[in-house]
């Protein structure tokens, strides 16, 4: 009786020892996998552009959510191939669960094709940095500041409080209201008998002085463009200006403060609307 079971015991030794090696060879090889893409990954935000620091906050963000997703994405084919891998050298047929695997992937495809749209518009959202987090967004008849995104939906709070959740996939149209840099537009209308060029020397002014006061919050010198429009109640002059995202009418404000001061202290007159009878 020992003697059998010795030889037994021998038998079965050496095929078992040589599948625990591979079965730890495959888990192994799975482990050092994930982590060289998740270090990859880490590295990818010196590749998303601008060294500033909005820019680099940025990328750091679209970085981690995007190393998430491809991580969870990695870590189940990584454990789906590792159990396949088992399951064949403990001596399982793994063909029919292939095959009944395709049949079940195939039926959720089927039932699940809004979920697999949303899921593809919601990647391709988050590589080509269309709109992040933070951003002020108009999509369709929703608009507001994205609170959230994930692979499947947008989330938008209103200035009304209201929260809208946008599926990616039914996102056809988006409008980014705080992309990179804004502008704020300042249009002033004078009397027809104010000379253009003191208007026009007035405002040079203003938007010197409106640069160097507010230095983070004007990204360039203000530009006089010139008259925008004439009508009954006076001739219209146009200014621009370049103001980080969601910063103009911040800027807006302090501007027309200037103007109004400079004006008075010129003895400059406003339009005033000729009332009808």
């Amino acid at each position: 009786m020992p003697q059998s079971l010795g030889e037994f015991l021998q038998l079965i030794r050496i095929p078992s020892v040589v599948s625990i090696i591979h079965i730890v060879s495959v888990i192994l090889i799975g482990y050092i996998v994930l982590k060289i893409v998740d270090s990859t990954l880490k590295r990818l935000p010196a590749f998303f552009g601008p060294v500033d620091s909005t820019g680099r906050a940025r990328a750091q963000q679209r970085t981690e959510t995007l190393r998430q997703i491809v991580r969870s994405i990695s870590r189940a084919l990584l454990v789906l191939i590792v159990l396949l891998s088992i399951g064949d050298e403990l001596g399982y047929n793994i063909q029919p669960i292939l095959a009944g695997a395709g049949i079940v992937g195939l039926a959720v495809g089927f039932g699940a094709q809004s979920l697999v749209k949303d899921v593809i518009s919601g990647f391709f959202i988050l590589v080509e940095d269309q709109y992040g987090v933070g951003d002020v967004v108009r999509i369709g008849d929703f608009s507001g500041v994205v609170e959230m995104m994930t692979l499947r939906s947008t989330v938008l709070r209103n200035l009304e409080g209201q929260v809208h959740i946008v599926p990616n996939g039914n996102i056809q149209h988006v409008t980014v209201m705080t992309k990179d840099w804004a502008r704020a537009v300042l249009d002033v209308t004078v009397r027809y008998d104010e000379q253009l060029s003191r208007i026009f020397d007035a405002l040079d002014r203003v938007g010197k002085r409106l640069s160097q006061d507010h230095p983070d919050r004007v990204l360039e010198k203000p530009t006089v463009l010139g008259v925008e429009k004439l009508d009954d109640t006076g001739v219209t002059v146009r200014s621009i200006v370049k103001t980080p995202p969601f910063k103009q009418a911040d800027v807006l404000r302090e501007w027309r403060r200037g103007v109004k001061e400079e004006f008075d202290r010129c003895g400059i007159q406003f339009a005033q609307k000729v009332p009808t009878a």
